[in-house]
């Protein structure tokens, strides 16, 4: 099992088909001598998205993750090479195997989402991405169910059930999981403000990157303002966005080629839907069976030299591949099995296997900066252990310079990576007063933060709260009205701007920043009765005029954030 068991896993079966197929090719090659190729539409589709994908990797900031991206240049050369080679080996019996495997395996999915649904079994996650795969092979079903085949009609029946209900629990909370289309739109033509994101896109493994710098404050306003998507809003966006004009061309074009009347369901949902890794295999699977295989046979010259020659390039570019993508699977499972470790408290083990992980890929900004993190909570547990002895203090150094390394390791990798930014930030945070230079260092981490997410109030939040922790109450201040500004209803700001005040016994402005706070946090709650407490203690420290004039009706209104707000749900606590 991976960090993300669905989409990891699924990408590591279709890349392993890939290469199998790749090897039962290469030996056909050798024994008959001849090469067998499809070529049709499907084919040549999949080839401009290979292409464009490849011209994006070009410029990409870290291209190894740029490969292993669920859209990323891996998946569309595995797609397109099964189309090129794989179908050769299908015949009308074969396709018609697959297809009931792929119905069959969908329609489980619908029973068991039914099954869920009424609280019988929790084997599967209910999300758009399972409506989606029931959306795009609905169609097949009901096609082959129209032939009058009694096991087809059962089949959609089951999807049909698991598409409802699935519907039922997804599109209620559809605007709270789901980038709007008008954000997508902004982000992406930002993005395209620079010229080489306009036709190359920012890179298969960097939308997170073109959302926090394109990231519209208006979102500010919405349930989604303290979320961070890694697709878009739908597969169209998403490519457009990833990969510039060139990819959304390249996608277009392959979207002309779903104009089966089965497949028109499965080219809106790419259009319309959030990007789904297993619907794009489903649907490029349903595409591969529903035409005809037109191979093309080329036949080797008989010289043994070109023979040979042959076998040993393909026989390099087998075992290239497969070792790559060997190590690549290999740090995928040892990354997920220390996550696995750390949850359970076994700190050494998943320590043991975050270094397995980098080991086997050194290139993925997330094992470092997990890494980082499991080598900061080991040193604090030794810190804190009273009967640690000088070496054990030894080793609690070398894990927080272990920390700061491989934080640095990670921007490294991901430049433009918000989270690799606020983890070094908050690393460094930590180690203020315990190594040198470390509260510089937080601000300036934080500082490089807020202008890759320019929009983003919860960073001038935590900004300000490392002012705080340095007693800089005026730069704090000034942080946290920064933050006010871009999220008018953020009450955890005002509550942290009155703690400020106070440390600079400015009480009045305390009690104003309290009696801010307290529009914003849901009446009955811990987070009210915390800030009434806070503000009761500091109203004490008011002279009777000063009460007076609190208390006293503003000459002119507290201007409201416009529309509809979406106070912080984070508990009111100063920071740091």
């Amino acid at each position: 099992m991976t960090q993300d068991f669905f989409d990891t896993n699924m990408w590591m079966l279709l890349v392993g088909t890939s290469l199998i197929l790749f090897f039962l090719w290469g030996l056909r090659v050798v024994k008959t001598g001849t090469v067998a190729i499809a070529w049709n539409g499907t084919v040549k589709r999949l080839g401009v998205l290979v292409l464009a994908s490849l011209i994006s990797l070009v410029f990409s900031a870290n291209k190894t993750e740029g490969v292993l991206a669920p859209f990323g240049l891996g998946t569309f050369l595995s797609l397109f090479f099964i189309a090129l080679v794989g179908t050769t080996f299908l015949n009308e019996k074969v396709k018609t195997i697959l297809r009931w495997l792929l119905m069959t395996a969908v329609s489980l999915s619908g029973l068991l989402a039914i099954y869920q649904f009424f609280g019988l079994t929790k084997l599967i996650e209910i999300n758009v991405r399972l409506m989606t795969v029931f959306i795009v092979t609905l169609p097949v079903m009901i096609n082959e169910a129209l032939h009058k085949k009694q096991v087809a009609i059962v089949m959609s029946i089951a999807c049909l059930g698991g598409l409802v209900l699935t519907a039922y629990q997804v599109l209620p909370n559809w605007r709270t999981t789901t980038l709007p289309y008008w954000a997508n739109w902004q982000i992406m033509l930002e993005s395209y403000k620079n010229i080489k994101q306009l036709f190359v896109g920012v890179g298969a493994e960097n939308f997170l990157g073109a959302f926090t710098s394109g990231r519209p404050v208006t979102i500010n306003m919405t349930d989604l303002w303290n979320t961070r998507f890694i697709v878009g809003s739908s597969m169209l966006f998403h490519m457009a966005t990833v990969y510039g004009i060139s990819g959304a061309a390249a996608f277009a074009w392959f979207l002309t080629g779903l104009h089966p009347a089965s497949l028109l369901i499965s080219a809106l949902a790419l259009i319309f839907l959030p990007p789904s890794f297993p619907t794009l295999v489903i649907i490029v699977t349903i595409l591969m069976l529903a035409q005809p295989v037109h191979a093309v046979h080329t036949t080797l010259p008989h010289r043994p030299v070109i023979r040979y020659t042959v076998v040993l390039f393909l026989f390099l570019i087998f075992a290239t591949t497969l070792y790559g993508f060997g190590r690549a699977a290999s740090a995928e499972l040892a990354f997920g099995r220390s996550l696995r470790a750390f949850d359970s408290r076994e700190g050494t083990n998943a320590y043991n296997l975050q270094i397995q992980a980098i080991t086997l890929n050194p290139n993925v900004a997330r094992f470092h900066m997990a890494y980082s993190q499991t080598n900061l909570a080991l040193a604090d547990a030794i810190a804190k252990n009273a009967t640690s002895s000088a070496k054990d203090r030894q080793t609690a150094t070398q894990l927080i310079q272990q920390s700061i390394r491989e934080a640095k390791i990670a921007i490294g990798l991901a430049p433009t990576n918000i989270l690799a930014w606020e983890n070094i930030a908050s690393v460094y945070q930590t180690l203020s007063g315990v190594a040198q230079g470390a509260d510089q260092w937080t601000i300036a981490a934080y500082q490089q933060a807020m202008q890759l997410d320019p929009t983003n109030p919860t960073i001038r939040l935590r900004l300000g709260g490392a002012y705080v922790g340095q007693q800089k109450f005026d730069e704090a201040l000034a942080s946290y009205n920064a933050a006010s500004s871009l999220k008018p209803d953020y009450a955890n700001v005002y509550y942290n701007m009155g703690f400020a005040y106070r440390e600079q016994k400015k009480y009045v402005q305390a009690s104003q920043a309290l009696l801010e706070a307290l529009k914003y946090v849901t009446p009955g709650s811990d987070d009210e009765r915390q800030a009434k407490k806070e503000l009761d203690e500091v109203t004490q420290l008011l002279t009777e005029a000063e009460k007076q004039s609190l208390n006293a009706p503003a000459s002119t209104p507290t201007p409201k954030p416009a529309g509809k707000t979406t106070p912080g749900t984070a508990p009111l606590s100063p920071l740091p």
